[in-house]
């Protein structure tokens, strides 16, 4: 099939306009809301990852999903094994800073995280698991209600997905709280400053990407976190426009 045909397969399927981006490349773009593909000279289709498909991995890469099903609330019980009172901290001020795009992402209202919990975890003087323990009793555990710390048992428990979710997307979930777990313990220092964005999709990707979740390994978990953001998740501004060339 040549290139024109499967730029117009693209269209049709994906119901948008392909744009001709001229020199140097000569490609072609479809962009939807959640991914943005290329068409180059040979015909050749890539994701804004730079994954190589064929046109038919993209026509049949539906997001037909089995029905959801009422789920009252979703737990993923986590060891707290490797784990010191500044990483445990930094768990905190990672689900923190980027609370509101994770509720976005899972469709959730309630915090995870209060405000007031994350001003006091932070004022506190922690370094082993006894003082963050001290900190969190002293607090009060209520200031997390999306994460239960257990130190009898040794365990994290994240419990802040609630509502209809269907097996992939408990996947989704399940995964991204064991990366971002694993993370916390592998930084040194997380702030909890929270950074406001004009581009959610691009801003959460990056943050994805940043805590391990590169490749097709994690191809369906950024499509499931960033379906409910807006913005676009190739380009951190909306890419300028360039002069058509009526030419191949």
């Amino acid at each position: 099939m040549d290139r024109k045909k499967i730029v117009k397969a693209l269209e049709e399927y994906l119901g948008v306009k392909s744009k001709y981006l001229g020199a140097p490349t000569f490609a072609y773009e479809v962009m939807t809301d959640d991914e943005t593909y290329t068409i180059d000279r040979e015909g050749k289709i890539t994701t804004a990852d730079e994954n190589e498909l064929g046109l038919e991995e993209v026509l049949n890469d539906t997001q037909n999903f089995e029905e959801p099903t009422e789920i009252n609330e979703v737990e993923v019980i986590i060891p707290l094994d490797g784990h010191t009172g500044i990483t445990l901290r930094n768990l905190v001020n990672m689900m923190y800073s980027k609370q509101f795009l994770i509720k976005k992402a899972f469709d959730i209202t309630e915090n995870i995280v209060e405000e007031d919990f994350s001003l006091g975890i932070n004022e506190a003087k922690i370094t082993l698991l006894e003082d963050f323990k001290e900190a969190l009793y002293s607090l009060g555990e209520n200031g997390c209600p999306g994460i239960k710390f257990d130190f009898q048992d040794s365990t994290i428990t994240f419990k802040f997905l609630k509502g209809k979710w269907n097996v992939e997307k408990i996947e989704t979930y399940s995964n991204f709280v064991a990366i971002l777990n694993q993370k916390a313990k592998e930084l040194k220092r997380v702030s909890p400053k929270v950074k406001s964005t004009d581009n959610e999709k691009y801003t959460f990707r990056t943050w994805l990407l940043r805590l391990g979740m590169i490749g097709d390994e994690y191809k369906q978990d950024r499509k499931v976190l960033l379906q409910n953001l807006s913005g676009n998740s190739a380009f951190r501004k909306e890419k300028p426009k360039k002069p058509q060339d009526s030419g191949e």
